[in-house]
């Protein structure tokens, strides 16, 4: 069974739902609008907020699917070490779906999503860390990074420093850093992308010129 859970969690996570959000209600490819990311932040970019929130909170389902019912169904022991095997499978899913020749999004939400099951109070405090930064400089990339940093620090001093999560929440903020590399050269750089706080289009006009993009 545990081969089953991890082909599921992977299948999960591999759901492109940016991508089908924008493809099938607003007809436009996300890949080729602004930075070319399939995630929340682009879509938010592109559509305004409420379309990204709903990507975001979908990202954050298919991780919270894979860490919750997926493994209580399928694993014998739900919260130990296949469901973290799990939960980062189903980020890999997200970053390197099959749907989309291997290329996705940067796993941010969807380690949420796995983490608010296998350690909520933990996830909980680095999202509000991830709040603070992103409305302090206006980048979902710094907050991102800035969150995956203080994750193990917190599980540790909540007493949610169980094995399994706390290998995870270090292998899942690797991937996040990793994956955030050439956000972190633009930020070094001064010209990372910043998002405002007001209202936002409900196209995709604003979202960047073609030679702005990044396969991330």
């Amino acid at each position: 069974m545990t081969a089953i859970y991890l082909v599921l969690a992977y299948l999960l996570g591999a759901i492109p739902t940016g991508y089908l959000f924008a493809r099938f209600v607003k007809g436009i490819d996300i890949r080729a609008v602004g930075s070319g990311n399939i995630g929340a932040t682009n879509v938010l970019r592109a559509f305004g907020w409420k379309p990204g929130l709903a990507v975001l909170a979908a990202d954050m389902a298919k991780g919270a699917l894979v860490a919750g019912p997926l493994a209580s169904w399928l694993t014998a022991a739900p919260g130990g070490w296949v469901a973290a095997a799990g939960g980062l499978t189903a980020v890999l899913g997200h970053d390197y779906t099959v749907f989309l020749g291997l290329r996705g999004g940067k796993g941010v939400a969807t380690s949420c999503g796995v983490l608010l099951v296998l350690a909520p109070r933990s996830t909980l405090a680095a999202l509000a860390v991830f709040a603070v930064v992103v409305r302090a400089t206006r980048m979902v990339s710094a907050g991102s990074l800035a969150g995956a940093l203080a994750l193990p620090l917190f599980l540790w001093l909540l007493g949610e420093r169980r094995a399994p999560v706390l290998c995870l929440s270090l292998l899942l903020g690797a991937f996040i850093w990793l994956k955030h590399t050439p956000n972190i050269r633009r930020m070094l750089a001064g010209t990372e992308r910043t998002i405002s706080f007001g209202r936002q289009p409900d196209d995709g006009a604003s979202a960047g010129a073609p030679g702005d993009r990044e396969r991330r």
